[in-house]
């Protein structure tokens, strides 16, 4: 007999930080629709939406992500379209007929606190409202390479490793945002090269504001010509490194005219402004976006300031960040807002950014920001002035750092 589609279905997700287990909860409803929600590693992803089943056939979105397949007896077959992405086969199995979902899981400990960073470094970071957005004066020499999230990409790890100078690239890795307690697969340099396709890489770490104040500590960053920050939670790259020697060196990288890059949390610390959004009662990363929980005025919600009146939003298609830009810019109008999907660069020199990667990168600005500009790959944008500029063809990567914004 076969199982009946209502119930929970469990199957596991092959990417990012390794296997992760996946729930499907099922609750078919009238005239062929059906609803549910989708769990990873315990954590609510999300509910389905448009859910449809004809026969054996099924269809369903989470988030912005979409799934199509078939049910044959107790197996179920997906096809995960991942925007700006590739796509991911998903096999599950019935595991029973509940529908109520797994229990939450708790929050994992973090033992970040904005309280162990002094009120005058908050303080410090603030931006007037009158200055105009753009890089600060001192690092315009570099290169932010900004990137929305999502799985490795090669193609743009290759990019970022050709603007800190390809072969002979020093990069310092600053896996921070995702280190968990525990897990020392983020420190090992030998992987982050394999990754990035770099030569020479050094990893530093800490959670300590005194080790990030240490001569020891910043030495390597003194000779990097290329640093990149990983995804996962940005209050631990700010609570470990906002105001101490670290950032001072992180800005001299830049002043020099070496690259920074950054995926996801890696990225948004970049800006002078942040956003900052109420944990949800089940602790869900994926539900961290949603705007109704979006704290304005939040005295916490600085950023390192390379650009200045600038906030920046990560997985903006993939996790439907435009209520919570909107709400955000209309709240600040002094601010430029610059959303980022996944797979997707914003590389900025000199206060021109181009796109690079599959999806598209928004721009937000002023009172004429009702709509979002939407930019593809090739197009460049003057941060300064505000305004899209001629798209010459984009010069090979390995010059682009000293020639290619020279047309403006």
């Amino acid at each position: 007999m076969a199982a009946p589609l209502a119930g929970r279905w469990e199957g596991v997700f092959h990417g990012g930080r390794g296997d992760q287990p996946l729930v499907l909860i099922c609750r078919p409803g009238p005239e062929g629709k059906i609803g549910g929600a989708l769990y990873m590693s315990g954590n609510l992803v999300g509910p389905l939406e448009e859910g449809e089943i004809a026969g054996d056939s099924l269809r369903f979105r989470v988030m912005n992500f979409s799934f199509r397949g078939r049910r044959n007896d107790d197996r179920m077959d997906l096809e995960l379209a991942i925007p700006h992405g590739s796509t991911q086969q998903l096999a599950f199995r019935f595991a029973g007929a509940d529908t109520s979902g797994p229990a939450p899981t708790p929050a994992a400990h973090d033992s970040t606190s904005w309280s162990q960073i002094p009120e005058s470094v908050f303080a410090a970071h603030r931006v007037a409202t009158n200055v105009t957005p753009g890089m600060a004066p001192n690092v315009t020499q570099g290169n932010l390479f900004l990137v929305g999230g999502g799985p490795a990409q090669a193609d743009l790890d290759s990019v970022f490793v050709q603007l800190a100078g390809g072969a002979a690239a020093r990069i310092v890795v600053i896996p921070t945002a995702g280190v968990e307690r525990g897990d020392e697969t983020m420190l090992q340099a030998d992987k982050w090269a394999h990754t990035l396709g770099a030569d020479h890489v050094t990893v530093l770490h800490t959670n300590s504001r005194d080790v990030a104040n240490s001569e020891a500590f910043v030495k390597p960053l003194r000779e990097a010509t290329g640093v990149w920050l990983s995804g996962g939670e940005a209050k631990r790259i700010l609570v470990s490194y906002l105001g101490t020697r670290t950032e001072t060196e992180l800005l001299a990288v830049l002043a020099r005219g070496g690259v920074i890059g950054g995926t996801s949390a890696g990225a948004l610390v970049w800006g002078s402004e942040t956003e900052i959004f109420r944990a949800p009662a089940e602790g869900s990363p994926f539900q961290m976006g949603n705007a109704d929980s979006l704290l304005i005025g939040d005295p916490h919600a600085v950023g390192f300031g390379a650009l200045r009146n600038v906030v920046i939003v990560p997985h903006f298609a993939e996790f439907r960040m435009q209520r919570s830009f909107e709400k955000t810019l209309a709240a600040h109008p002094y601010l430029l807002g610059i959303g980022i999907d996944e797979a997707t660069a914003f590389e900025i020199h000199d206060n021109v950014g181009m796109v690079l990667g599959r999806g598209n990168v928004r721009i937000g600005a002023g009172p004429e920001r009702q709509r979002a500009l939407a930019m593809g790959a090739g197009v460049h944008y003057d941060i300064l002035h505000k305004k899209l500029l001629d798209m010459p063809p984009a010069p090979a990567p390995h010059k682009r750092k000293k020639s290619r914004h020279r047309h403006h």
